[in-house]
């Protein structure tokens, strides 16, 4: 669900800041990485969340085997049960675990390309600029060449 979410929001945002003209792609770019941001903690929680997700299955496995050590009262079968249980637990947390690496790392990759795309937008703005007065002096000099076909007449 993250990665959709991660996704679709860089895929909105890359569209949106598409359109805009040169004096707005710093607006965008700051919404880019303030989205960005807020994602990534979003992956750091799910991490935090599957390691004590992990250290409470770790902690359900000791206890039930210190309750299968104190012996002859306990029922067996319950034990068994309950060990069962808290090892497929502890298999569910590694499970997450491996998922939130993933996840991690896909951030990592998305905040990359988030860089590349911030890094292009300065070249564009800065191409824009030089177009733009590169425009100005050509209309300058066509104008001084007007004035003076205008002069020699």
């Amino acid at each position: 669900m993250f990665k959709k979410q991660i996704l679709g929001s860089l895929l909105i945002l890359s569209l949106s800041c598409a359109s805009l003209t040169a004096e707005d792609t710093t607006t965008c770019t700051t919404i880019e990485a303030i989205e960005l941001i807020g994602a990534a903690n979003t992956l750091n929680d799910s991490t935090d969340l599957s390691y004590t997700v992990l250290q409470n299955s770790k902690d359900l496995l000791s206890l039930s085997e210190s309750l299968l050590a104190a012996g002859s009262a306990a029922n067996t079968e319950y034990i068994a049960a309950m060990l069962e249980l808290a090892d497929d637990i502890g298999d569910m947390a590694d499970r997450i675990l491996e998922m939130a690496d993933k996840i991690l790392e896909m951030g990592e990759q998305i905040g990359d390309m988030a860089d590349r795309i911030v890094e292009t937008q300065e070249i564009q703005s800065a191409n824009v600029a030089l177009t733009e007065a590169n425009l100005l002096q050509a209309q300058k000099n066509l104008l001084a060449a007007l004035a003076n076909q205008s002069d020699d007449e």
